[in-house]
């Protein structure tokens, strides 16, 4: 597989994480962590150390977050009503 499509696959898997971590913030770090074989992979086929590095570092961070926010329920915010163009609540 050549590097571009490598980098277009990493892209849409980190561009999926963040949106998992928004539903769901403990997924999406478990999420990420998984996510990162394909950059170290694209890091590998393009022979790019620092972006090896960046992705154990990210796995590092993923993986402190996982353990720094254990036991933590995570309940989606409660719906707020949209402005109105009258200044009326």
């Amino acid at each position: 597989m050549s590097p571009a499509t490598w980098s277009w696959i990493a892209a849409a898997a980190s561009i999926v994480g963040l949106w998992i971590s928004g539903h769901n913030p403990r997924f999406g770090w478990i999420y990420g962590i998984a996510s990162q074989a394909v950059w170290i992979t694209y890091g590998l086929a393009t022979t790019q150390p620092g972006m090896i590095a960046l992705s154990i570092a990210f796995v590092v961070i993923y993986s402190r977050n996982i353990y720094r926010w254990r036991g933590t329920r995570f309940q989606p915010a409660a719906a707020q009503p949209l402005p109105t163009t009258d200044g009326q609540p």
